[in-house]
């Protein structure tokens, strides 16, 4: 189906329509996408309900807070982003329904980025014609690794998501209001378009991010907001192995959902009892794994994806009582029967018991509709960890976007950044500090100081990064601690100096946003960017972290 663009007007809605609406809701509501999800059911019928009481004017940032999310009354937007980064996985969610068990709907709820009102958008059916499968237009090249794509048979039950069966269910109740006191995009890749009226609402704040987005930050000068929005929308299907995983269902400390161990041949099953792995938020995935010579066949839609590998080496470890490290494991990997990976040492391109994450991106399935990957031995036995393929953006890396808390942000561009991961050593701190100079202070609520690094897993490129920064505890106002020369420290990029002799305070001031943006860095053999923070007075520190693929 794709969508219709009329949207009835909320001066005139007739009875027969607004039962057409409710209905959309209950089938949202009740469907699997929805059964696990009580916290997003319950924002969706608040705003649905506002809207049916025609009070869109209430569907506040504020009272969404308060009324679905208990926040009290003294809750600050600008430092409390939770509202925007539910509304994220709310849009990712209504996506995921109507590109599935939605598809027949006859309207589809739209809510727009960047804002909270419901729109009910009529949709109607548009007949779907596949070319043969012979066609010579079907198959499709990706120039950057000479792979070719072909539409796989639509009847394979393999492609349907994994429905969250692990958690608590919930009774979604839809003639109660949602608790009121008590106590991370757009629409699907499947031809939705959406109506004039929806894009015009969005309008004004594309333009603004035209405006400002090549505006880069001096010393004194941090830009209003991050920067601009991902150049293209990355939908379709997201596939996560937990590979020697036995159970249905893993779910990481983010909020993603793993499947257990599937599309394999061959092998055998390594588990691991509980230990450390380092540069990770989920030590948890990389205790299981898939060891021997094995292959993956994975059954995937036509389109570019971003593949993403995880590894890490827990026997060859100076824990272990095997000994070893360096050349104890190497071993090939080919993707749809052209190399991706020669002669692989997890130890030498991450170390041990290191998560390990090779990222690639422009990644198609094959002509058979499968992505097909192999793992041949050269010294030992090949193993990984977790497979993970996301829709891509076209011969562009989707962006980083990392922050020094323990929870998700979402600026006012409607962009997710995730807890900071990758590092190795320094401390999480978090003041109550008001930050000056900035639209976005929410961005800058946490730090991450001390002696430490970030491995960021990018594939070949160039690439640009962005350094947040500021300082909320030298010099700020009440404090009696100095301000000027008492936090000095230098930055580097794989090995290459960044910035020499940062002082925060001398650069902005305290309390107030510092941004650094640094063009052209390029990954290193383990396609990684090494971003090192390293102290000269006191400790080094960062706030947020943003990388993204410069164009050539």
């Amino acid at each position: 189906m794709t969508t219709r663009g009329t949207i009835p007007r909320r001066d005139h809605v007739d009875p027969g329509r607004r039962a057409k609406e409710r209905a959309a809701l209950y089938a949202v509501l009740t469907s699997g996408a929805f059964e696990n999800k009580p916290r997003l059911a319950n924002l969706l019928k608040y705003i649905c309900e506002r809207h049916f009481d025609g009070d869109s004017d209430a569907i506040k940032e504020y009272s969404i807070a308060t009324d679905v999310f208990g926040r009290s009354q003294s809750f600050d937007q600008a430092t409390d982003s939770i509202v925007r980064v539910e509304f994220f996985r709310l849009r990712k969610k209504l996506r995921e329904f109507y590109e599935g068990e939605g598809a027949d709907q006859p309207i589809e709820i739209v809510v727009a980025t960047g804002h909270y009102r419901p729109e009910f958008v009529d949709r109607i059916p548009t007949p779907l014609q596949s070319p043969p499968r012979n066609s010579g237009q079907m198959a499709s090249t990706n120039s950057e690794r000479g792979l070719e794509t072909k539409d796989p048979s639509s009847n394979d039950p393999s492609w349907s998501r994994e429905r969250e069966i692990g958690n608590r269910k919930e009774r979604i109740h839809l003639e109660e209001s949602p608790p009121g006191l008590a106590r991370k995009r757009l629409l699907g890749r499947r031809g939705f378009l959406v109506s004039v009226a929806i894009l015009a609402i969005g309008a004004g704040a594309s333009t603004m991010w035209w405006i400002n987005r090549h505006r880069h930050a001096s010393s004194n000068d941090a830009p209003h907001a991050p920067s601009s929005p991902i150049p293209a929308v990355a939908t379709g299907p997201e596939i996560r192995i937990r590979c020697g995983y036995s159970r249905p269902i893993f779910k990481d400390e983010e909020g993603n959902v793993w499947s257990g161990d599937r599309y394999f041949a061959g092998g055998a099953v390594t588990e691991l009892p509980n230990q450390h792995i380092a540069r990770t938020r989920n030590p948890e995935l990389y205790l299981t794994a898939r060891t021997g010579v094995f292959s993956y066949k994975i059954p995937l839609a036509p389109g570019t994806y971003e593949l993403r590998l995880h590894f890490a080496e827990t026997t060859y470890s100076p824990a272990s009582s095997l000994g070893g490290g360096e050349n104890s494991r190497v071993f090939d990997i080919q993707l749809n029967g052209s190399p991706l990976l020669k002669q692989f040492d997890i130890v030498s391109d991450a170390g041990a018991n290191t998560a390990d994450v090779r990222v690639f991106r422009d990644i198609s399935p094959n002509q058979d509709g499968y992505l097909h990957l192999d793992f041949a031995g050269s010294l030992g036995l090949p193993i990984i960890n977790a497979i993970e393929i996301l829709p891509g953006l076209p011969h562009r890396l989707r962006p980083i976007r990392m922050v020094a808390q323990n929870s998700f942000f979402a600026d006012a561009a409607g962009n997710l950044w995730m807890p900071d991961t990758y590092y190795s050593s320094g401390q999480l701190a978090s003041d109550k500090v008001s930050i000056g100079g900035t639209s976005e202070p929410g961005l800058y609520a946490g730090e991450r100081y001390g002696n430490f690094n970030y491995a960021l897993p990018v594939d070949k490129g160039s690439y640009r990064l962005t350094l947040y920064f500021s300082e909320k505890y030298w010099g700020v106002e009440g404090s009696k601690r100095g301000g000027i020369g008492n936090r000095v420290f230098d930055i580097f990029c794989n090995g290459i100096t960044l910035t020499r002799n940062l002082d925060i305070v001398e650069a902005a001031g305290s309390g107030r946003a510092l941004v650094k943006i640094y063009h052209g860095l390029r990954p290193n053999a383990q396609g990684k960017l090494i971003v090192s923070f390293v102290p000269n007075v006191n400790y080094a520190s960062v706030d947020a972290l943003e990388v993204e693929e410069e164009t050539p």
